[in-house]
């Protein structure tokens, strides 16, 4: 069942979409505008604009934006109609549903799934692969484990799996709508154990297996599908999110026998992004349940690299998500093999648990190079908040046995030193000019192109700029102009932006104008020089 349009269209008009980003991220509403950090990509200066008034958010950083739905969408990981519901839920609202092709097709995909699923299973209950048993049971899994955690087998011969699809009705291209083809169309799953990928409602979504031979991938993963995105899913098993609750926090290791071990050791709170390649969307889907992320990776290189990794993409996250780090005891690659080795009592490392930041600080410290622990401290501190900083600084004091005074002076002597490169000066001025383009594009858009004589100058001054507005009224149902149409502002930000870009073009036109005149030696140029100027002279009063 869908959800009708008059009531989306009712919702929308009830809620604020400044009580989803101020809850998500750091920002500030004025009135019924404001600016926030964007949580969708790395950064420091707010470049997200939202506006209650049309409920819409833009990030002039990575070009993200639209209404209160998509950024709910975005935030928790969620599809269109769960972003409707999560709103109504806010709010006290009563949703009227209407049947839904779309909706009728993931039941469908999800059904088949389901069915092959199964089938994995009777696979490996019937024995079909005495291998595969033998290797659980190497990693210390029995018969109980292998039905509990819902293990299956897909067989090398693909002569039955074919009768299977063909009893069930499955197509290749069904078969190619659950991302279970190769791209050259053959089934990507041969004798290989298999774990299910299932969402938050234990329906299984993918498939995750492990190869029993010595060539190939060790492990492969169901492609990209509408019910499966590598980026947003997660494996973990069906007692997850209710053991997430009762614990309240989530424990994220990489690989699908790390989960189980876990599982074994008496914690279902734990999943993994199926390798090291944690994402900022995984993460927004666990911050709606749990503030408290440990991090668990393997116990190498590889590893540490993976963790120290999450430290840059912690503050695209809500700003009280706590990230920590549970370390091993040495002698042990990953908590699968801890367990398979024995050791049953886990909960002094759980207790032990160590703060990311000084987990990274305590990976570079270097006791007979201190300028080059200082050096990397310097990077790690680009990614913490000022608080954040503050106590890392002192922690870093502490460990090296220079001052926190020195530090923080030697800090910002770095800092007032390492002046921009032309190449990155030049590349932030572009970025804050088409900033201001954006912004002022969207009010040319809002006024439908209906452009005063100020506006229609700045625009005459580059040609270029001139040809784009050109574009976009000739071609106003394009993807090009939509983007536009999701542009927030104050009155304050328009104002600046045609200041800023009067002065930006006023610039290269003097260039061109200068360039001109000493190859024509036309005089008369002279003039629109001095109108330049002075124009440019006026609008920097303005700023």
């Amino acid at each position: 069942m869908g959800i009708s349009k008059q009531s989306i269209d009712d919702l929308r008009n009830r809620s604020k979409i400044s009580d989803f980003i101020l809850s998500s991220t750091t920002g500030k509403l004025r009135g019924n505008k404001g600016m926030a950090l964007c949580p969708f990509h790395g950064e420091k200066t707010a470049s997200m604009s939202f506006t209650d008034e049309d409920n819409l958010f833009h990030c002039f950083g990575c070009k993200e934006g639209g209404d209160i739905y998509k950024y709910i969408q975005l935030i928790n990981n969620v599809e269109f109609q769960e972003s409707v519901e999560i709103a109504a839920e806010k709010y006290g609202f009563n949703l009227a549903y209407t049947d839904s092709k779309f909706e009728s097709d993931q039941k469908n995909l999800i059904g088949s799934m389901s069915k092959i699923h199964n089938f994995f299973i009777n696979n490996m209950k019937e024995g079909k692969s005495s291998q595969s048993i033998d290797y659980l049971k190497s990693r210390d899994l029995d018969g109980t484990d292998i039905k509990e955690f819902r293990i299956g087998f897909a067989e090398r011969d693909e002569k039955s799996t074919n009768e299977f699809f063909k009893k069930n009705n499955l197509t290749k291209t069904d078969l190619k709508s659950l991302g279970l083809l190769s791209e050259r169309g053959n089934f990507l799953f041969k004798n290989r154990i298999i774990f299910p990928i299932t969402n938050l409602r234990n329906e299984t979504v993918g498939f995750g297996g492990r190869a029993l031979d010595d060539f190939g991938p060790k492990y492969i993963n169901t492609a990209e599908s509408s019910i499966y995105r590598k980026n947003r899913s997660l494996y973990f098993t069906s007692e997850f999110l209710s053991d997430l609750k009762k614990k309240k926090f989530v424990i994220l290791v990489e690989g699908y026998f790390d989960v189980i071990a876990f599982n074994k050791l008496g914690f279902n709170n734990v999943a993994s992004p199926s390798g090291t390649a944690l994402t900022v969307q995984q993460i927004n889907l666990l911050s709606r349940y749990t503030k408290e992320i440990y991090l668990c990776f393997d116990n190498d290189e590889a590893g540490d690299t993976a963790t120290k990794k999450v430290l840059e993409i912690k503050n695209n996250q809500p700003s009280e998500i706590n990230f920590f780090k549970l370390n091993l005891p040495k002698e042990f690659k990953d908590i699968s093999e801890l367990y398979e080795g024995g050791i049953s009592d886990i909960n002094k490392i759980i207790n032990e648990k160590e703060d990311l930041a000084e987990f990274c600080i305590n990976k570079i410290i270097d006791t007979d190079n201190t300028k080059k622990t200082f050096q990397e401290f310097k990077q790690i501190s680009s990614f913490l908040s000022p608080l954040e900083k503050d106590l890392a600084i002192g922690y870093l004091s502490k460990k090296i046995g220079i001052t926190k005074e020195v530090l923080i002076n030697e800090l910002n002597y770095q800092s007032d030193n390492e002046p921009l490169s032309q190449n990155e000066n030049s590349s932030r001025q572009i970025k804050h000019i088409e900033t201001f383009q954006d912004i002022l594009i969207a009010e040319i858009i809002k006024q439908d192109f209906d452009i005063e004589e100020e506006i229609d100058l700045l625009i005459n001054l580059n040609l270029e700029f001139k040809t784009l507005i050109d574009e976009l009224k000739a071609n106003k149902n394009g993807n090009e102009f939509e983007k536009y149409e999701n542009i927030s502002y104050s009155d304050t930000q328009l104002k600046e932006s045609v200041a800023r870009l009067y002065i930006y073009y006023s610039d290269i036109k003097i260039e061109n104008l200068i360039k001109e005149m000493d190859e024509s030696n036309d005089l008369t140029l002279l003039e629109d020089l001095e109108d330049l100027k002075k124009k440019i002279e006026f609008y920097q009063n303005t700023l």
